[in-house]
C-alpha cells in the first residue's frame, strides 16, 4: 500500500496515522531528553546510561531534577505531545498497541513526515541542541498540516495555507476551521509547542 496526497480523505485514517506519528515525536523528543542529560549534567554515568532504550528511565521526576534548560524545554514539548495523543484517543477510541503494529496505519502515519530521525547516541551535545530546534519545528509544520488537511477535507495542502503558516506575524491559523473540534485541538498543542520553540531559541542565544 502507497500513500498519495490525492487520496480520498479518511478522517479516521488521518487521525490514526496521527496517533501513531505523535507516539513516535514524543518517544524521539525522550531520547533528546536522555541524552542532553548524560551527556552533560550527567556525564560521570554516561557508560552506564548510552542507549536510551537499553537503559530506558521511565522516570519523570528523575528529568525533572536535572537542572539543564534543554532537558526542562524538552520535557515540556513530550508532556504536550504525549496529552494531545491521550486526547486523541479519548476521541477516536482507538488502541494505541495495536495501530503501531497495523502496517497500513504505520504507512498513513508517513503523509507528514516532519522530520529525519537521527542517532544522537553519537552526536555532541552542542549538535544534539540544533537538532533539537529542527526537531521542534519539523513536529510543529507537521501537525499544522494535519489542521491544514482535517480543514479542507484533503491530503494536498494547498499553497495558500503554507504561506500563511510562515508568514512572519502571529496569525498562522488564521485559515485554519477552528469550529472542528480536531483542528481546534491541534491549534492549541501547536501553540503550546511554539510557545516552547520561542523559549528554545531564547535559551540557544545565550
Amino acid at each position: 500500500m502507497k500513500i498519495s496526497r490525492d487520496d480520498p480523505f479518511d478522517l479516521n485514517l488521518c487521525i490514526r496515522g496521527l496517533g501513531v506519528l505523535t507516539t513516535y515525536m514524543h518517544s524521539d523528543i525522550y531520547e533528546y531528553i536522555y541524552y542532553f542529560t548524560f551527556k552533560k549534567v550527567m556525564k560521570s554515568y554516561a557508560k552506564d546510561f548510552k542507549d536510551a532504550w537499553e537503559q530506558y528511565l521511565d522516570e519523570d521526576e528523575f528529568f525533572e531534577k536535572i537542572e539543564d534548560p534543554f532537558v526542562q524545554n524538552a520535557l515540556k514539548t513530550q508532556f504536550k505531545l504525549m496529552e494531545f495523543k491521550l486526547e486523541l484517543i479519548r476521541r477516536f477510541g482507538f488502541t494505541e498497541t495495536e495501530d503501531l503494529e497495523d502496517a497500513d496505519i504505520i504507512i498513513q502515519a508517513q503523509r507528514f513526515k516532519p522530520y529525519v530521525l537521527i542517532y544522537k547516541k553519537a552526536k555532541s551535545y552542542k549538535k544534539l541542541k540544533l537538532y533539537y530546534e529542527r526537531t521542534l519545528e519539523g513536529i510543529i509544520a507537521c501537525l499544522y498540516s494535519y489542521a491544514t488537511a482535517i480543514t479542507v477535507q484533503r491530503y494536498k495542502i494547498p499553497l495558500v495555507f503554507k504561506r500563511q503558516f510562515n508568514s512572519a506575524d502571529q496569525s498562522w491559523s488564521r485559515l485554519l476551521n477552528t469550529d472542528d473540534n480536531n483542528v481546534e485541538l491541534l491549534k492549541q498543542v501547536i501553540s503550546g509547542l511554539k510557545e516552547d520553540l520561542v523559549q528554545l531559541r531564547s535559551v540557544l542565544k545565550k
